[in-house]
């Protein structure tokens, strides 16, 4: 999303999948870590509503949760010598009795809270952006009850290659995680890590197809910091001695069917023409070699979670139905599991946006109203989203 401009939206969603299992060893020692895990599609709407998937179509700061290269990759109708962009998102998984997948059926309407925000600002082929997503979440099983909470931020630097059309993006993501008492104010503990992300986006001009990559690195935490307890026996659990989030990497491709070739700057402030989208992602988790899942941390056992590469396919299509109106989104992705005797499961999400009213506000503008659904055995989340048509 580029241009100056921004929007507004509330989608339901889990960006952090904090995974556990059933029937393991106890806790006896601190030689253990917390998995971080994202396992569920989550980002703009125009993401949810295909399945996921977006590495090669969506630009911006909402691109840049899946890309560092999108914040250079301008919108086709952004002409101006520089631009700006933000996001800020809001999530809820309240509609799902096991949002986390780890087998053990919880009681509806508790599931995790998400907001994501984000800023992107253009000059010529230079781009950067700066993004945040914060999540909460009940600690299923907790004696005394517990609030498990996640902040992810990434900061990208990216520029566009006119000459090989293409854009490239660098940065740093930062993973912090903390447990603390419903009741309470002061976390048992909190804990930080950080890693390198790296993206790229090939865009031939004139052509209608797009193709992305993204890397990001593992993300194994120093030690937990608490100074309320004793690691050992902090209100009855044995902390852990530290995070892991694991690597991950994702390739993607998206081909736009319409009267005109897709990658070409054009002149109107709308592109308005009946146009279908395709898009596919393959998301690929590395392994955690020391994680395990919150529920067990809750229960003071081991679930061990992340042993094995997990794989992701993700896709959908984008409809612009009636031109500058209405579009129509539909996909389907697979969540594979984390750990042993609970199977993935398959998901299919859906969405629309329609335009509301048209303004002036520094320029054209256009508003719009839209809403996604994410449907999955044990896991239901229906999200609206107001903000500007693009």
């Amino acid at each position: 999303m580029m241009g100056r401009m921004g929007r507004l939206r509330f989608v339901p969603g889990v960006w952090v999948c904090l995974v556990g299992s059933a029937g393991a060893d106890p806790i006896v020692d601190r030689d253990y870590a917390i998995e971080l895990y994202e396992g569920v599609a989550i980002g703009d709407s125009s993401q949810t509503g295909t399945g996921g998937a977006g590495a090669a179509r969506i630009v911006g700061s909402a691109g840049t949760l899946l890309n560092p290269s999108a914040p250079a990759v301008r919108k086709t109708t952004d002409n101006d010598r520089w631009s700006w962009d933000y996001h800020l998102d809001f999530l809820t998984g309240r509609y799902s009795s096991d949002y986390d997948n780890n087998g053990v059926p919880a009681v509806e309407d508790s599931g995790a809270s998400l907001v994501t925000a984000g800023l992107a600002l253009r000059f010529g082929d230079w781009a950067g952006a700066f993004t945040v997503t914060a999540q909460t979440a009940p600690v299923d099983g907790a004696t005394p009850a517990l609030d498990a909470g996640a902040v992810r931020g990434k900061l990208v630097f990216a520029r566009y290659l006119q000459g090989a059309d293409l854009s490239i993006g660098v940065g740093l993501q930062t993973v912090s995680f903390q447990l603390k008492p419903t009741e309470g104010t002061e976390p048992l503990f909190s804990i930080t890590g950080a890693g390198a992300v790296a993206g790229a986006t090939w865009l031939p001009r004139n052509e209608s197809f797009r193709v992305g990559i993204a890397l990001e690195s593992k993300i194994v935490s120093g030690k937990v910091q608490t100074e309320t307890c004793d690691p050992m026996n902090c209100q009855g659990f044995i902390l852990p001695n530290s995070i892991e989030s694991p690597a991950r990497s994702i390739i993607g491709m998206a081909y736009r069917w319409a009267p005109t070739a897709w990658n070409q700057q054009v002149k109107p402030k709308y592109r308005d023409e009946h146009s279908v989208t395709f898009e596919a992602d393959l998301v690929v988790t590395g392994t955690s070699a020391n994680g395990n899942g919150i529920e067990g941390f809750a229960m003071q056992e081991l679930q061990p979670s992340g042993r094995t590469i997990t794989v992701s396919p993700r896709g959908g299509a984008e409809v612009e139905a009636l031109p500058g109106r209405l579009r129509v989104r539909a996909g389907s992705y697979w969540e594979p599991a984390r750990f042993d005797n609970v199977g993935g499961r398959i998901h299919g999400t859906f969405g629309f946006e329609v335009r509301a009213l048209e303004f002036r506000l520094w320029g054209l503008r256009r508003g719009r109203l839209g809403a996604t659904l994410d449907i999955a055995a044990r896991y239901r989340n229906l999200g609206l989203s107001v903000g500007f048509w693009h």
